[in-house]
């Protein structure tokens, strides 16, 4: 599985899209970013890629729903409050398959919900998308996927605890023993069915004794498991009745009533301007827009006019045809009387045709009215409906605001509501309380049936031995119980062999890290408890706690280093903060001999003071990709740009 690219957008520190995309032939990829700029982030980006609801990082991360982990890394200066992460790799077996897992979720409703889809080869699947849970289990379990991806801030305290019942669980999900616990269960409970008659004596009875104390112990943890389970549904319904009576507090003016001084200053304003508006509106019926009534009328008197004003130049201009014809005369040596019968002849056409005058205009008056009608009346009237309109649109507000003001909001069942509201908080928090007693019960519980076992079963292999042949139902017993027996040893034995190897995987990944080789000679794991022990040239146990910090940090990455070895799986490694408690010569044994081995592709995440110039020297020839994570203070984001940290830089 090698990982091809990742696309972040608007993902917690990350602003707009970012992509990383890894087509390096080398083994190695870098990312360098300063503490605070997205190291974490991107670790977090793949599991929640791959695994979703069932990332180790959500349960960590002390969030109560998967939701608001969701909602945990949108980006808040964001526009549209959208996020997404898409998380594109490639599996070789004999055929290369690239898959594409994307999930994107916004914080913009209350209840945030993401959406997945899944590409193979660049086409959706549909199957792919519905089963992914169940696909990525078999490329890359989530049990598994803590050594694989890993922050090396946090795995130091893996090295000295023996109760990490996290790190044990994988580690038996990885040897394949955990479905002997099922077969282990199931005769158990065939064990339940048997109804045992006839026994008389002690053993038999003292076995009775030890089997009832035992069921007694797995009694009382399974009750607690149902006490957990059932506050657990209470403390849900509690929620939701929680949610409902806030709703209803909403619903009955809650939030009116702080906000009735500011619907009515609101009111106010929108008052005002339709005062303004009905004055406008006054101004322009006191002015020209009453004449829209009768425009017609007016528009037939400005044609009369043009009419008139042009009869009245004709008349001008026939005028001066006698004083212009004398002067045409006296030069004229021709027949003068043709020009006196055409002049006559004009005079009488214009006569014929010549109406009286209705209202004679003058030419001041007749450019008024031209003016009114074409101009004027138009802008008038558009104004008008305008007005009309704005004021139509404040009335409609100014109404809804007054049945906001005289909304009937009831003070007293306000205060009951309000009053339920903080009942129904108390009560969850009462529970909650309740709850985290239980669970430590449970511990406890659960160390007390432990006990019971071990003792059942021991007893159970020496009644065994002297038991002689009984009847069906006890022949029953008798198997069943020696099946639980070799089961158990089974059991051992086959997680012994394994360990076995996973030791002495773990001593040589160990050797090749460590320059203190005389001082841890082996180590050891215990087949049973899966507890390691450290153990000098001498074979004497070396004390946990005497392994400074950096040890420590060493210790974890060659488990996991072995792990991943041992899990015979080709997968990538991603590894953030690597190098902060390790000397400079564990530093060196990382850089030349972890890193490049690791796996088929080694991610690291880190700051410029641990892979500083001289160890980026060092990895040069085994880096494929660089990338550095930009941070604008201004803008409190975070960008990627081509190239690490310290670049050529010496």
């Amino acid at each position: 599985m090698i990982i091809k690219k990742l696309v972040l957008y608007n993902f917690g520190v990350y602003a707009d899209i970012n992509t990383f995309s890894f087509e390096g032939k080398k083994p190695i990829v870098l990312i360098g970013g300063m503490n605070g700029r997205g190291k974490t982030t991107f670790l977090e980006a793949v599991l929640l890629a791959l695994y979703g609801a069932n990332s180790h990082a959500y349960y960590e991360s002390g969030k109560s729903t998967y939701g608001q982990y969701l909602r945990s890394f949108v980006n808040l200066d964001s526009n549209d409050k959208r996020c997404s992460v898409e998380l594109e790799f490639e599996i070789n077996n004999g055929i290369k398959e690239r898959y594409t897992i994307k999930r994107e979720w916004d914080a913009v409703a209350k209840r945030t919900k993401e959406q997945i889809r899944v590409l193979k080869d660049g086409v959706y699947n549909e199957f792919l998308t519905d089963n992914w849970p169940m696909v990525i289990e078999n490329i890359l379990p989530c049990a598994l996927s803590n050594f694989f991806f890993f922050d090396g801030e946090k795995i130091a305290e893996l090295a000295v605890d023996n109760t990490n019942a996290q790190l044990k669980n994988s580690i038996r999900s990885m040897l394949g023993i955990s479905v002997l616990d099922v077969l282990g269960n199931d005769i158990v409970r065939n064990l339940r069915r048997v109804d045992k008659k006839g026994e008389n004596n002690k053993s038999a009875e003292e076995l009775e004794k030890l089997k009832e104390e035992k069921d007694h112990a797995i009694e009382d943890l399974t009750d607690i498991d149902r006490q957990i389970e059932e506050l657990d549904r209470k403390i849900k319904e509690e929620n939701n009745a929680l949610e409902k009576l806030r709703q209803l507090y909403t619903e009955k003016g809650g939030d009116a009533v702080g906000k009735r001084q500011e619907i009515v200053q609101q009111r106010a304003t929108f008052m005002a301007e339709l005062t303004e508006k009905c004055s406008k509106l006054y101004d322009l019926c006191a002015a020209e827009l009453p004449l829209f009534l009768v425009k017609d009328l007016i528009a037939d008197i400005k044609l009369q006019a043009t009419d008139e004003h042009a009869d009245l130049i004709m008349k001008q201009a026939i005028s001066q045809l006698d004083s212009l014809y004398l002067d045409f005369a006296k030069g004229y040596k021709g027949d003068p009387g043709g020009g006196a019968a055409f002049v006559y002849y004009v005079k009488e056409q214009v006569s014929s045709e010549k109406a009286a005058p209705i209202y004679g205009l003058s030419d001041q008056a007749l450019f008024q009215i031209n003016n009114l009608v074409e101009g004027t009346m138009k802008n008038v009237t558009d104004d008008a409906k305008e007005i009309l309109t704005l004021k139509a649109k404040l009335e409609k507000q100014i109404a809804e605001l007054d049945s906001y003001i005289t909304l009937d909001i009831n003070d007293s069942i306000l205060q009951q509501i309000h009053k339920q509201v903080e009942k129904t908080e108390q009560a969850i928090l009462d529970d909650q309380v309740k709850r985290d007693e239980l669970v430590q019960q449970r511990g406890a519980a659960n160390y007390k049936v432990m006990i019971s076992t071990s003792t059942f079963s021991n007893y159970v292999e020496s009644y065994l031995s002297t038991a002689e042949l009984r009847d069906r139902i006890d022949r029953i017993s008798k198997y069943s119980h020696m099946a639980l027996k070799v089961l158990e040893e089974f059991e051992i034995e086959l997680q012994k062999r394994k360990t076995d190897i996973l030791s002495e995987t773990i001593t040589s990944c160990y050797r090749k890290l460590s320059n203190k080789s005389n001082l841890i000679q082996k180590i050891v794991m215990d087949s049973q408890t899966l507890d390691l022990q450290y153990l000098s040239e001498d074979g004497r146990v070396v004390s946990k706690e005497s392994l400074s910090a950096g040890e420590k940090q060493l210790m974890v990455i060659a488990i996991l280093w072995a792990l991943a070895i041992c899990s015979k799986k080709k997968l990538p490694v991603i590894i953030d903060t690597p190098l902060s408690r390790l000397d400079v010569y564990h530093r060196m044994a990382l850089i030349k001999t972890y890193f490049p081995n690791a796996g088929e592709q080694t991610i690291i995440l880190s700051t410029d003071s641990e892979i500083d110039a001289a160890c980026y020297q060092l990895m040069k020839e085994n880096i494929g990709e660089e990338y550095t994570l930009r941070y604008d203070d201004e803008t409190k984001s975070t960008t990627i740009v081509k190239g690490y940290l310290v670049g050529e830089k010496t």
